[in-house]
């Protein structure tokens, strides 16, 4: 292979890990918290689940007791690989920047000071 078609190669390689970066992020932080903020936090959903299901109170709490350990359970186990995901946010989120112009850049910081806010609050609740 010719050094300008290993160049070509390696431009779309780049281009197509580039893409799915960008896609990655836009549907974690735009469509998903969209799908999210129309359900409601945590004690909304739970709310509904058992409105719609028209569960008496016992049933209600039993929801909860279930729907807490199950949370607990899903905590314990990502807590090990926590740090390793951490990590490749964190890195995905500097080479985003990269690709943004300054102004991109501070609607970046912006939305990902909401988004960690918002995180913030629903650990609250």
């Amino acid at each position: 292979m010719t050094g300008t078609k290993q160049l070509a190669v390696a431009f779309y390689v780049a281009a197509a890990l580039a893409g799915a970066v960008v896609g990655i992020t836009v549907d974690r932080y735009f469509v998903r918290s969209s799908f999210m903020s129309q359900l409601g936090d945590q004690r909304a959903m739970r709310d509904r689940l058992a409105d719609e299901l028209r569960l008496d109170a016992t049933q209600r709490a039993a929801l909860d007791t279930i729907l807490d350990a199950r949370n607990e359970r899903f905590e314990a186990l990502m807590e090990p690989v926590k740090p390793q995901l951490d990590s490749v946010g964190a890195a995905a989120r500097t080479q985003i920047r990269q690709l943004l112009t300054p102004e991109q850049q501070a609607i970046y910081d912006k939305m990902q000071r909401e988004r960690e806010a918002a995180r913030r609050e629903e650990k609250k609740a």
